[in-house]
Formats: C-alpha cells, sequence, structure tokens
C-alpha cells in the first residue's frame, strides 16, 4: 500500500484498468431490516435500511460479515420505523419495498436501483455494457461507485469547495483535509491541464474541511427517470481521501475515459459505506434525514451572529484594547475580538503572554464590560521549545509548561511509529510555520531571533496528541480550563489539520537540542509546494478509540476529534453555559461541534465570489454556522498599496455581503496588511459597511430564529433558492449569486466590480424591495428577472448599497440597532409584516446563553380579509419570560386604519411615534408618510389577535 496523497485525476475508476467489480449475486440472507448478498467470488455486501426512506450500503472486499462499524460522523442509525418486505424475487433481481421507495437488486451481474413508485430515480451507472455500481481493486483497499447521472440532474453539496457556481456538475472533487493556504496548494492541484490549476475558482483541489455527502435535485427528470421533480442524497462515509466526480471528463495521467451521464464516489481506502436519503419532501427532507444521521446543530450564544473582527497581529493588550475603542469610538456595532497565536507565551498553547497580554483576566473582564466576548487560537500542536517568552528554561526559572509536561507524562502524544513498521520509541515531532514578523511585533519569541534584514521568521516545533484515544480527548479538554476562568468566551480552532512544514523527529533514541531542530529554509507562510500534513503512514488510535490505523485511512477524523475534544471539555469546564467554537476544519458532523470559517482567503475579487456558493453548500451538508474572511485573511490581487490595504470598493462589498452570512468575521494577517478595521477607512467607506451592520443588528432575531430551525430540521439559515422554491424551474438558474435568509429574506448581493446586476425573483410569490427609511415599494411579480424581463432594467446598487427584498406576507422580527448582543437591559420586538398572503413565522426566544429547557416559541399569524389586517401571536412553549413587556406590530403598506383592536378590544390612537414609544399600555400610531400602523402590545396574553381595520 502507498501512503500517498493522489491528485483527483489520478483516481479513474471509471477506466476499469485494474478495478473488480461485485460479481453474480448467488445468495442473500436477511435478519430484520439488513440484507446480505454474496457473488460469485464469496464476496459479501451489506444493504440496510435505516427507514422507509434510507438505507445503508457497505462493502469490503475482504468482508465476510458487518457488525455496526465505528463511524467519526454517524451517531444515529434509526431514523424512522421500517419494515422492509421483498416483493419480488427471480433468478435475475430481488426487489424491496419500504412503502415509500423500492430497491430494486439486478443479480447478473449487480446493480442497484431505486425507484419511487414506477419512477427510476437512482441507478448503478454501466461502464462497458456492465453495471459497476460496486468497484475495488484485489489485493489493494481501493473502492468506487459508478452511478447514473441523469440529464436535467443538479449536483449540490460536497461540504468545503471552491468555485463561483453552487451545482458541481462536470466538475472532479477530492476530500482530504488539508491546509491550503488562499486555496493555491501547488502540491494537491490537479494537473495537467492547465485550467485545472489552483485558485478558488477551482473545486477540485483539497480545501480544510471534509464533508462527501452529495444532494441530487432534478427538477425535470426525462428519458429513463422520467416523472416528477426528486432529491436524494448520498453520503459517503470515509474518512479517508475519498473523490466524487460528476460527469466530468478530465485529462489524466492515463487515457482520457467519458464520464457523460455518470456519476462515481470513491476512495483509496477503507469501506465503500454509503446512505442513499431519499427526499420525500425534497431537499428540505435529505438535509433533515442527513442531521438526524450525523447529528444536529445545538444553539449557540447569541452573540455569535453579531460582528467580529479578527487579526494576526493584535500581538499585545493594548493593541487590542486600542482596536476594542476604536470600534465602540466609531458607533460600529461588534461582539467579538479574536486574538490569534501572539497571545501565547512563546507558542505554547493554552497559555497566555504575561509580556504582551499583562493580568489577562482583568482585560478579558473589562473588555467583556464593554460587551466585547474574546476568543483565542488553539492548535493541535504542543510545543516542544524549552523556552518561554523570556528565555528561561523550567530549571531556570522559567515559566511551567503543565500540557506540555502532562501529554508527556501520560503518553498521550502521537509517536514516530509508522504503517508495517515496529513501534517507535520516538515522539514525532513536526514544525510549523506561522509565517514572517517584519519587525512590527517588539516582542520577543526565543530562540527565533531577527534575520539580517531585521524578519524574524516565526516557526515552532512540538508533539500531536493522539486524539483518537478517548483519554486523551478527556485531557485535551481539560487544559482549556484556565482560559475559560481568565474570560475567555468562546474557541477559535485553527490548524485543525495540522499544518506541517516539516517533519523534524530525531532518530530514534537521540537527543537534538531544540535550537537545532529549526528548519529556516522555508519561513514563507504560504509555501504550498509539499503535503502539509501528519504523514499518511503515521499510526493514529482509529474511530473505535482503541485501534492503531494509518493516518491515510483516517484522515480527515482528526480535525473532527479535535473540536470534538474540545467541544466536550469546555461544556464540562463550563456546564449549563453554551459554549462556541469557531474551526478551520473539520469531517462530516463537524456540526455538532463547530461553525466553520472558509480557511486562510486572499483579498481578491474571486474569493469574494465562491463566498456564496461555499456558504449555501455547507449549510446543505448541515452545518448552519459559515462564513469567511471578510476582506481576506492574505495579500490578493485585490490589495492595494500602501500597506497592502484591501481595496475600498472590495472592502466595502464583502463587508455588506459579510452582514447577511451566519458567521461574519473580519479577519486579516496584520504582519502584511496595514489594517482591514473599517474605521480606518475612514468615511464613506465607514458608513457604507456601518449601514449594513445595523442592519444585521436588527435582524439578529432573525438570524437566531432560523438557527433554532436548524436544530430541529437542519436546514440552514442561508438558503439557496430551491430549498424554498423548489417548483419554480426558473430558480435554478440563478443560485450562484443570491440567496434567502429564512423563508422570507432574498438577499442578491453585489460581487463584482459592477454597479448592476441582474435579480431573479421566484415564482409563486410576489416581492416588496426592502424598505430603507421609507415607504414601501410597489411589489414586483414573482418570476420576474429584474434586468431581463421586458420592461426592466439591471438592478443599479452603487457602491454602499444591497439589494434585498421580502416576500409578500413576510414576517421579520426586527430589534433596535445595539453595539453588541445585550447591550440594553430590553431591546423590545417588532413584527415588520408586509402586505400579501396569509403567512405565519416561528419565533424563538431565551436568555442567549444558558442550555436547558427555559425558551419560549411563539407563532405569529398575518391573514388579510377584504379591508381588514389581523396578527394573532400565540405562544406554543411557554418557560421563559423576555426582558421586555410589549413588543410591536407594525403593518407596512396600510392605509389609515380606522380602528384597531387588540384581543377584541379597541385601543387608542396617537399622534406620533415618541408618544407611542412612551405609552404604558396598548396604543398604535398611523405613519402617514410610511404607510405604517405600529402597534404598541403589552405582552400580557399567550393568545392574543390584533386587527386594523383599514378605510
Amino acid at each position: 500500500m502507498n501512503y500517498e496523497y493522489v491528485q483527483v485525476n489520478a483516481f479513474v475508476p471509471n477506466s476499469l484498468s485494474g478495478w473488480s467489480a461485485f460479481g453474480n449475486v448467488v445468495s442473500h440472507t436477511a435478519s430484520g431490516a439488513s440484507f446480505l448478498l454474496t457473488d460469485s467470488n464469496g464476496r459479501v455486501l451489506l444493504l440496510a435500511f435505516l427507514s422507509p426512506t434510507a438505507f445503508r450500503v457497505r462493502f469490503n472486499s475482504t468482508a465476510t460479515s458487518y457488525d455496526e462499524g465505528a463511524s467519526y460522523s454517524v451517531v444515529n442509525r434509526s431514523l424512522g420505523n421500517v419494515s422492509p418486505r421483498v416483493t419480488s424475487e427471480t433468478d435475475t433481481e430481488l426487489v424491496i419495498d419500504t412503502g415509500s421507495m423500492q430497491v430494486q437488486i439486478q443479480k447478473q451481474p449487480f446493480a442497484l436501483s431505486v425507484y419511487r413508485g414506477r419512477q427510476l430515480i437512482h441507478a448503478d451507472a454501466a461502464v462497458g455494457g456492465d453495471a459497476k455500481g460496486l468497484l475495488y481493486v484485489e489485493g489493494q483497499p481501493a473502492v468506487a461507485s459508478i452511478k447514473v447521472a441523469p440529464e436535467n440532474a443538479l449536483y449540490f453539496g460536497f461540504g468545503e469547495k471552491a468555485g463561483s457556481t453552487l451545482a458541481k456538475n462536470k466538475f472532479s472533487m477530492t476530500f482530504f483535509n488539508y491546509d491550503n493556504f488562499m486555496y493555491a496548494g501547488t502540491a494537491v492541484i490537479p494537473a495537467p491541464p492547465a485550467e485545472l490549476s489552483g485558485g478558488p475558482l477551482n473545486p477540485s483541489e483539497p480545501l480544510y474541511n471534509s464533508i462527501p455527502l452529495l444532494i441530487e435535485v432534478n427538477p425535470n427528470p426525462t428519458g429513463a427517470q422520467a416523472g416528477g421533480a426528486y432529491a436524494y442524497g448520498v453520503f459517503f462515509d470515509n474518512p479517508a481521501q475519498s473523490y466524487m466526480n460528476i460527469a466530468a471528463d478530465v485529462q489524466t495521467i492515463y487515457p482520457s475515459f467519458s464520464m457523460s451521464g455518470m456519476y462515481y464516489f470513491g476512495a483509496l481506502c477503507g469501506d465503500l459505506d454509503y446512505y442513499f436519503l431519499l427526499g420525500d419532501g425534497g431537499a428540505p427532507d435529505v438535509i433533515d434525514q442527513y442531521t438526524q444521521l450525523t447529528g444536529r446543530p445545538t444553539m449557540p450564544p447569541k452573540y455569535v451572529f453579531g460582528y467580529h473582527q479578527g487579526c494576526y497581529g493584535y500581538y499585545s493588550r493594548d493593541v487590542l484594547e486600542q482596536a476594542a475603542s476604536s470600534y465602540r469610538s466609531a458607533d460600529f456595532p461588534i461582539d467579538g475580538l479574536h486574538i490569534d497565536v501572539d497571545f501565547q507565551n512563546n507558542y505554547r498553547t493554552f497559555t497566555s503572554s504575561d509580556l504582551k497580554f499583562p493580568n489577562v483576566a482583568e482585560m478579558f473582564s473589562g473588555l467583556a464590560q464593554n460587551g466585547f466576548k474574546c476568543s483565542t487560537n488553539i492548535t493541535a500542536l504542543v510545543t516542544c521549545n524549552p523556552y518561554d517568552e523570556n528565555g528561561k528554561t523550567y530549571d531556570d526559572g522559567g515559566a511551567h509548561y503543565p500540557t506540555r509536561d502532562s501529554g508527556m507524562a501520560n503518553n498521550y502524544f502521537l509517536y514516530s511509529t509508522r504503517a508495517d513498521q515496529a513501534p517507535s520509541p520516538q515522539l514525532f515531532i513536526a514544525q510549523e510555520n506561522y509565517g514572517e514578523n517584519p519587525g512590527l511585533n517588539p516582542f520577543p519569541y526565543p530562540p527565533l531571533q531577527p534575520n539580517s534584514s531585521g524578519t524574524t521568521p516565526l516557526i515552532s516545533c512540538g508533539f500531536y496528541p493522539n486524539l483518537g484515544d478517548p483519554n486523551v480527548q478527556a485531557w485535551w479538554g481539560r487544559q482549556y480550563e484556565y482560559l475559560l476562568t481568565s474570560g475567555l468566551e468562546m474557541i477559535w480552532q485553527d490548524m485543525t489539520c495540522p499544518a506541517i512544514e516539516y517533519d523534524q523527529t530525531p532518530p530514534a533514541g537521540t537527543f537534538v537540542p531544540y535550537e537545532n531542530l529549526l528548519d529556516f529554509s522555508s519561513s514563507d507562510s504560504d509555501d504550498s509546494s509539499t503535503i502539509k500534513t501528519l504523514p499518511l503512514d503515521l499510526m493514529l488510535v482509529g474511530p473505535d478509540g482503541e485501534t492503531y490505523q494509518p493516518n491515510m485511512v483516517v484522515h480527515n477524523g482528526y480535525a473532527l476529534t479535535l473540536c470534538k475534544a474540545t467541544w466536550n471539555g469546555i461544556n464540562a469546564i463550563r456546564p449549563g453555559r453554551r459554549n462556541f467554537i469557531i474551526a478551520r476544519g473539520g469531517y462530516a458532523g463537524i456540526q455538532r461541534y463547530a461553525g466553520l470559517w472558509t480557511g486562510d482567503s486572499a483579498s481578491s475579487w474571486d474569493f469574494l465570489q465562491i463566498n456564496i456558493p461555499e456558504v449555501l453548500n455547507l449549510g446543505l451538508c448541515g452545518v448552519p454556522i459559515t462564513g469567511c474572511d471578510i476582506g481576506g485573511f492574505a495579500v490578493g490581487s485585490g490589495s492595494t498599496a500602501p500597506g497592502n490595504v484591501t481595496d475600498p470598493a472590495l472592502f466595502v462589498r464583502w463587508m455588506n455581503l459579510g452582514a447577511f452570512l451566519p458567521w461574519y468575521r473580519n479577519h486579516y494577517d496584520g504582519y502584511v496588511k496595514a489594517y482591514q478595521e473599517p474605521y480606518k477607512y475612514g468615511d464613506p467607506y465607514l458608513s457604507y459597511c456601518r449601514k449594513y451592520v445595523d442592519l444585521r443588528y436588527q435582524l439578529i432575531q432573525l438570524f437566531y430564529d432560523c438557527m433554532y430551525q436548524s436544530t430541529q430540521s437542519g436546514l440552514p439559515i442561508c438558503r439557496a433558492l430551491f430549498l424554498n422554491f423548489p417548483d419554480d424551474p426558473a430558480v435554478y438558474s440563478h443560485l450562484d449569486d443570491q440567496f434567502f435568509i429564512g423563508d422570507d429574506l432574498l438577499v442578491a448581493p453585489i460581487i463584482t466590480q459592477s454597479d448592476t446586476r441582474t435579480i431573479y425573483l421566484p415564482e409563486g410569490a410576489d416581492w416588496y424591495p426592502f424598505p430603507e427609511n421609507g415607504p414601501l415599494l410597489a411589489k414586483v411579480a414573482g418570476g420576474t428577472n429584474i434586468g431581463v424581463t421586458e420592461g426592466t432594467s439591471p438592478y443599479y446598487a452603487p457602491l454602499g448599497q444591497v439589494p434585498l427584498y421580502v416576500r409578500a406576507g413576510g414576517i421579520l422580527p426586527m430589534r433596535p440597532v445595539e453595539q453588541w448582543v445585550g447591550q440594553n437591559a430590553q431591546s423590545p420586538l417588532t413584527f415588520t409584516i408586509f402586505p400579501g398572503p396569509d403567512r405565519s413565522y416561528t419565533l424563538y426566544q431565551d436568555d442567549g446563553i444558558s442550555t436547558g429547557s427555559a425558551y419560549r416559541l411563539t407563532t405569529i399569524q398575518q391573514a388579510t380579509v377584504g379591508q381588514t389586517r389581523s396578527v394573532r401571536v400565540t405562544r406554543t412553549y411557554d418557560r421563559y419570560t423576555p426582558p421586555e413587556p410589549f413588543y410591536s406590530i407594525a403593518l407596512l403598506g396600510s392605509t389609515e386604519p380606522t380602528g384597531v383592536t387588540a384581543g377584541g378590544t379597541a385601543i387608542p390612537a396617537v399622534a406620533d411615534a415618541a408618544s407611542l414609544a412612551s405609552s404604558t399600555s396598548n396604543a398604535y400610531f398611523y405613519d402617514a408618510g410610511l404607510g405604517t400602523i405600529t402597534a404598541k402590545i403589552f405582552d400580557t396574553s399567550a393568545d392574543i389577535t390584533v386587527t386594523a381595520t383599514l378605510s
């Protein structure tokens, strides 16, 4: 077995060269909802039903039976009651019916097909005349499955992938967690040809996070699949380097083979273990099942949905507190400050620097009083550097490093044992690179010294925890106690796939002084010429918590286990309190532990353009809290001189888009960029940014309610158009640059160097432009393509404007702007009601930080009958009392009412908005200039209807 990374276009099971297929089925046995199929070569396949709409296929060419199997990702295989029935069995086929689907097994040769009634919706593909649903390489661990890709089918999901399109048709992808700085790792890009070179527009190279889930959506099935629209998902649960090719013909190192009408998935090693999830209710039902299978996300602290600022280069308390003060002085709402490894005592993970950040508990306390919640960067590297920041060892009176010492004492770090070799007595040691300090940061990092140009290479060598071991996970979790008790609020889990520059493990039985371990031959953090990860033949504990396996077999699981250990640890340290991790990587199931940002991007328009597809596809894979480095982390084509600052127009467009993404963090490398804080740009750019940050804070409740929905059904916060309007065939042509927040708010930002764009408004509803301090404008008919439909012009959105539309009948919960979430003791809600068809909305309320069942669910239903508009507010679950004694109902697009009632009792009109604000009882105000009726309702009834009769 070769323990090497294999580029995406070198994994070609469709070539059939060296591949064998599961043969003719000669027998089967049934046990409960599971079937074992045996072929003519004695190979055995498992087909297990999880519900009427879900089944699992598992195959290993050497297995004769199967247990449940250990999985990093799957936490629940009971997705519903199912009693599969064999409805037909002949010498040539076996048909199994669950009531919702029929699985047909062709026996000679083996092929699997899925029908919904009489409609074919999924099938193994034929290559060279024979079906190739299960492929393996004799004597090697590679596995694959080739499926039919019907005409008109579109493919979504795939976790974190580059590219400017949401659908990944015609692309071949690999899933291999990798520290791919600027998405340009020359060691992993597919080659040839040149058009598949690395960069943000190419989905074919690996990134930081791997979720091998595809969702096929076919809005207009034809041919063999003719019938109603359908959706299904395939989750390939294999943590080794895996692949998915969606009908992509690519020039390979082998002769080119056509993938027309086919897709495949496979892996270099491990089982062919996949789950088929039929979406009876379309794609939302696929996501629901997938997040039942791999776990639902949980409610995060409410401040997570605020605005955040991160910087590699907030290297001292003074610099950090100056940034905090400047934000507050600029009246720019912000909740989070994120401190990179600058925070540590000489790159000692889990520590703080007394030199750079003295009295750290006092610092965190002071920042918290001003609304700031802080995180710091935690990687898996535990340095073996004996020197503290003062240049002293422990024997010389230097600071003790208990994480390293306890990890070594308990054998919790990885040894340098390699596959097919005897156990090594030597701990594995590797070097990571943190870039360079050009003299900006005056603090020391012993034994590192400036070079002749005054630049200090920032590198560190150390150990890595063997995180597959449950004891190591528990130990890792305990290491957070100092930081959390000092006042750290959240965890920034970085380098989840260790960004290894060099393996520096000394020969067994030798000792090498730390200074001699360091290799300064490459001191540039964007060096991407090597496979920067743990060696693929390194042995580590796998998903069962006991068995050692080569990293190659379990590679993608390491990042997930790191986040799991952190999550369990911080929850044990702070029980009853919600915690939060923002992680750079993971594997399927990461939504149980963390939100994701999409890694180290560069300042360029290309990186801006891929943010929407990345976030939406991660959402389709069950990860609701995702975002990007707003403005770009690294210098790119959109950086300008002097100071490598992100171009103001690019920065404003990026900040404005970010205001509508779930995770909203401006993050940059302050060692190579002069600044990226919006207040340093000055006006008009500061005002352009503030406008939509203010709106973000007004809409925090909307994000929070969508998050609650995600905890119940897996639905993402930011949604692809087809999730809300699956029956409108036109939406599938407009998926890449516009999206929904929740059900009703459509966002269509400018993400190119232009002031105009087209906007498609889905058919099946009418649409209102979101009002900006003015009256409601005329509605636009659904099905209109603004800028294309006759009589329309492209939408003009100059810098500082984001096109927003709201579904007719839509309900948006809004609050007054705060400088941070929870700034004011009371922040009353306004239910903003748009005219249109009857609709409802579910509101979720709690204290924003505690776990448990103290929350309130409220249904808001709006209806219009003739000249009467009514809103019913009903508490459906009521174990929380909000601090606000009242709420408001704003009926947009109204004429002056002849009267308003609450609970059947007339309420008085007041003269102006100020009088309404000061009213101590139910009342309303009609603003003739805005055409809005606003009723103030004191929250004393669990079920009340407010009715306005219009003139």
